[in-house]
């Protein structure tokens, strides 16, 4: 089977430098190497924000000759091994009509709801509106034959919201959205608005509003597209937020002394308990056994997401695994060790 997931969500400063790194790209020199020249001012790009929901991860795939699979983040679910009970709520859902306007393709089209579209409420996650609420599939992404198609595609899917044979099923855009001009010239301009809009977010989330459920909300995820190149990233309120910064949607490397330092900011409690969710829907057991794959995990997801803080702070990634390690084999330990 063939896992089709979905691209990590990254940060409002790797957006930055991908996009201006992308400007500024001027094609391979006399040597074949990478050129680069700043030679004229950076954009300014219209970005969508939707509401991040906080559940778990969910797709589902069709494929060319006509067989459809539902996926997890890492994984092909069966009603055997399912996620959430996901695959089993879905057999009562006529999911071929997902796909009867998608343009065609050749390979596979993938309806993600990952992120912040999400298989979310019920027992899935806590703490949040839409904790407790009716299971639902709210879908947020379409992906056809590797390439992400624009968010407008969201339109063209039949949703529970005009259609109740859909039972469950929502698209993000059923919701309410937002806009933002980001100016790449001057993106720190834009942080005042991101940060207003994440508190509003996490006040009240819009979509536990919308079923009538009051409590927060997670972020807001936002995507834009220049020159068909797609940017995507997270804002998360501080009750959500897995580093400790000080501020919503930080556009500068915050500086960190030490390998401490940098520890006490990026192993926090909401990435340790983001790690177990990962483990229960890897189908790794929580308990000491899986110690080895929860740590790699919190690992990797740090190094991943924080390289560009790591790199200019010059912190040595192959030594600060053992500190990450040692505060996240504690918390692991005084988890398990109580279920």
């Amino acid at each position: 089977m063939t896992m089709h997931k979905f691209t990590d969500i990254g940060q409002f400063r790797q957006v930055v430098r991908a996009l201006r790194s992308n400007h500024d790209y001027k094609g391979p020199d006399e040597n074949g190497d990478p050129k680069y020249e700043h030679t004229s001012p950076y954009p300014t790009v219209m970005f969508e924000g939707t509401v991040k929901l906080h559940g778990t991860n969910a797709a589902i795939v069709k494929y060319a000759d006509g067989h459809i699979e539902f996926q997890g983040r890492n994984r092909v679910l069966s009603l055997d091994h399912d996620n959430a009970g996901f695959m089993a709520d879905m057999q009562a859902v006529p999911v071929e009509r997902l796909f009867e306007d998608m343009p065609k393709f050749d390979d596979f089209c993938a309806i993600y709801g990952e992120w912040y579209g999400e298989w979310c409420g019920g027992n899935i996650q806590k703490g949040v509106a839409i904790s407790g609420m009716e299971k639902r599939f709210v879908a947020f992404a379409v992906r056809i034959d590797g390439e992400y198609m624009n968010s407008n595609l969201l339109q063209v899917i039949p949703s529970a919201l005009h259609d109740p044979e859909m039972r469950r099923i929502y698209t993000i855009r059923d919701f309410e959205t937002f806009q933002l001009a980001i100016d790449f010239e001057k993106p720190e301009a834009a942080q005042e608005e991101m940060i207003k809009l994440t508190e509003q977010v996490e006040a009240q989330c819009p979509v536990g509003k919308f079923f009538g459920q009051e409590g927060i909300g997670e972020g807001i995820v936002w995507q834009g597209w220049h020159k068909d190149q797609r940017y995507i990233f997270k804002v998360k309120g501080d009750k959500h937020s897995v580093t400790k910064v000080k501020k919503l949607a930080e556009v500068d490397v915050e500086a960190i002394a030490n390998m401490r330092e940098f520890v006490e900011y990026a192993v926090t409690e909401n990435r340790l308990k983001q790690g177990l969710k990962v483990m229960e829907e890897a189908g790794h057991p929580l308990e000491r056994p899986s110690t080895g794959h929860y740590l790699r995990w919190v690992v990797t997801d740090i190094l991943k997401e924080e390289a560009d803080t790591l790199a200019e702070n010059g912190i040595d990634t192959t030594k600060i695994g053992k500190y990450i390690s040692e505060k996240a084999k504690v918390f692991w330990f005084e988890t398990v060790d109580k279920i």
